[in-house]
């Protein structure tokens, strides 16, 4: 009884707070920027989001990585050098140019060390040259974080790199606004990236590094040959290979000004800020090659496809449906479906795989995985709790899943269902910095930014009816993907058996894009050398790395 009072309680308050579309006031700047105003009047400050349609998705397969530099490079920080105009930057382009044709001639020397060990080496003499040039080139670039622009008017920023749009975000004093919008206006203008060494080498240091790869190998899995089930981890070569020059090519193209929502919130007016977001953003511009590339679609039905592998310290199931972009109908009743599954402690899952029956430990459950605009997925990551196996955990989840499929939804659950997604979209309406993302986000994804609430409207009309057959259609066995990760236990390996475990997996990743495929070729390979002798399996080894590019040697 209580819980149902709270969620009247809940209801009742977000009927009376949740603003009408007039509330969001739109313009378009002359070259076809977009912007969005939120007046939240006597606030002091603003926050500002720039959101670029596009993202990791619309990368071409040589320019892997290019959003995520560009988000660590051009909005980490805001510094003078890469505002300024003229003479400075003539120069520090000129050394840029020179910083790049070293770092490819270091890298190739590299590869061809590699290749022909023993050969005359010309490394020192390059590594030389390059400490040389980027000496000179420190000498144009601020040396300490102080410097920064942004944080000298008392603001901060960061930016984010998803697949479906680049998002840079800053919050400021309302004071500052002039300021920023010049210093947006030079930074698109300019497009310096002064930092693109360094932060290249951190992205491919980062992905080296990388602790989650569970997600990937689903998404790889599930979504064989889309951009969507990219793994950038797998494109280090690609990543190492990048230059100045073709990502500075790129940014132009991609932050373009038709590509471009800029999402104000804070104690700002629409006549306060149109002058100088004209003067400054809306005089960007406009790239002559302006054509979108066009995104492969993605099939749902693709059959039952499974992988498993050994990874990290802990069991994990995961469990991914393809459903279908944020602009579909079957969307929202997908995602109501998704918060009866796992939206809270006493959804579903977490209360009968963890609680009642302790088969799991922990469940996580994401949506729109790795993005909305094309079909995505629906992703259920369960921990087995002690003393159960990954088959009994995954047995019970779809029985969860035909449970929710089949059997009448209990109005309890509903109306509990129902009412977190009011919360959750109170909290968003109450927190800058999320409205705006949630706003940008509804505009990448779906086209729209009016999605935010109009998917609100639709949630309070849907009939359990039409989730149920919703979740029939989309998350059975021919959309489902599953990965079974086992702990990895080194010491019981055989250390050749491991080795041969590594190369087989190399040359696989290099030919084989669909994960599923490559992790049955690798078991498949590793069955047929161990039927061979030690020495001969050395031999065989010895001939397959010699078939794997240098870098993965």
């Amino acid at each position: 009884m209580r819980l149902l009072v709270s969620a009247l309680f809940a209801t009742l308050a977000l009927t009376a707070q949740v603003p009408r579309l007039t509330d969001v006031q739109e313009r378009r700047l002359t070259n076809g920027v977009r912007v969005l105003l939120v007046e939240r009047r006597g606030l002091p400050a603003f926050h500002a989001s720039l959101v670029f349609r596009g993202g990791r998705a619309e990368e071409p397969t040589a320019l892997a990585g290019a959003t995520d530099l560009l988000a660590r490079i051009l909005y980490a920080s805001t510094w003078p050098e890469d505002l300024e105009g003229g003479r400075p930057q003539v120069a520090l382009d000129a050394l840029l140019k020179q910083e790049e044709g070293l770092l490819e001639s270091l890298r190739l020397e590299r590869l061809r060390e590699l290749r022909t060990p023993g050969a005359d080496s010309h490394r020192a003499a390059l590594e030389a040259g390059l400490a040389a040039v980027q000496a000179r080139l420190q000498e144009h670039l601020s040396p300490s974080p102080l410097a920064d622009l942004l944080r000298a008017q008392g603001g901060r920023q960061s930016a984010e790199a998803t697949a479906d749009a680049l998002v840079a975000r800053m919050d400021l004093p309302v004071e500052a606004f002039q300021a920023w919008c010049r210093n947006e206006g030079q930074r698109l203008r300019t497009l310096q990236l002064s930092r693109f060494s360094g932060a290249r080498a951190a992205l491919v240091a980062d992905l080296r590094d990388k602790a989650e790869p569970g997600p990937a190998l689903v998404l790889g899995a599930a979504l064989p040959g889309h951009p969507y089930g990219r793994d950038l981890a797998d494109h280090l070569p690609t990543v190492e290979a990048l230059r100045w020059s073709d990502l500075r090519a790129y940014a132009r193209r991609s932050l373009s000004p038709e590509r471009l929502t800029v999402i104000l919130v804070g104690g700002l007016s629409l006549a306060q800020v149109l002058p100088d977001l004209e003067k400054h953003l809306g005089t960007l511009p406009i790239p002559l090659d302006r054509e979108e590339p066009p995104l492969p679609e993605i099939q749902a039905s693709l059959g039952d496809r499974r992988v498993q592998a050994t990874l990290g310290s802990t069991p994990r199931l995961l469990t991914g449906w393809r459903i279908p972009p944020r602009s579909h109908p079957d969307h929202l009743p997908l995602q109501m479906a998704a918060q009866l599954l796992g939206g809270g402690s006493a959804s579903r899952l977490p209360s009968h795989l963890v609680r009642q029956k302790t088969l799991a430990r922990e469940v996580v459950l994401r949506m729109d995985l790795p993005g909305g605009r094309q079909a995505g997925l629906l992703l259920v990551e369960l921990e087995p709790a002690p003393g159960h196996s990954l088959a009994e955990l995954e047995a019970a989840l779809h029985s969860e899943i035909l449970k929710v499929q089949q059997e009448p939804i209990a109005p309890a659950a509903w109306s509990r269902a129902l009412a977190q997604l009011e919360v959750d979209h109170l909290r968003t309406l109450d927190e800058p910095a999320r409205l705006a993302w949630a706003l940008g986000r509804a505009w990448a994804e779906g086209g729209d930014w009016r999605l935010l609430d109009l998917e609100l409207q639709r949630l309070r009309t849907l009939a359990p009816e039409t989730v149920q057959a919703a979740a029939r259609a989309w998350l059975q066995p021919s959309h489902r993907t599953t990965a079974r990760l086992e702990p990895s236990v080194a010491d019981a390996q055989d250390p050749l058996e491991a080795e041969m475990s590594r190369v087989l997996l190399a040359l696989a990743a290099h030919r084989v894009e669909d994960l599923a495929q490559r992790e049955h070729l690798v078991a498949e390979g590793l069955r047929q050398l161990r039927m061979l002798s030690p020495d001969e399996r050395r031999r065989t080894l010895k001939l397959l790395e010699a078939q794997l590019p240098p870098a993965k040697r």
